[in-house]
């Protein structure tokens, strides 16, 4: 899947803010500290528990692009107006564009993909002036 050690660290470190989320076959999850990737497999989603704190989700790419259209929904938008880019350059690293109605997340300098993402989807959740 290509997970960066630094990416499944902050994914441990945070399990807390996923504790509430259903496990379903095909799941990421990490175990442990140092973190150890695993996937759920068929009949495991009642043996991985995101309650419990041996247990960390790591959402892929897919999931963060998911959630990000969920917290546009629940502002009142339509998701498929946005306009979402995603950028990288050595220089600069990734960088991600989201811009819908009056409202636009940028978020930037983050040197892995799933980290840039996470990061847009914490700016999205802030509370907006």
């Amino acid at each position: 899947m290509g997970f960066r050690e630094e990416y499944l660290q902050r994914c441990w470190n945070g399990r807390r803010m996923w504790a509430g989320k259903k496990t379903h076959t095909g799941d990421w999850y990490v175990t442990g500290d140092p973190p150890e990737l695993k996937l759920v497999g068929e009949g495991e989603a009642g043996a991985v528990d995101f309650h419990d704190d041996a247990f960390a989700y790591v959402p892929d790419a897919d999931d963060l692009l998911e959630l990000l259209d969920n917290r546009i929904k629940a502002g009142g938008a339509d998701p498929a107006m946005e306009t979402l880019s995603l950028r990288y350059d050595p220089a600069s690293h990734w960088c991600v564009d989201v811009e819908y109605g009056d409202n636009s997340t940028h978020a930037v300098k983050q040197d892995f993909i799933h980290s840039a993402l996470l990061y847009a989807l914490y700016l999205k959740a802030q509370p907006r002036p």
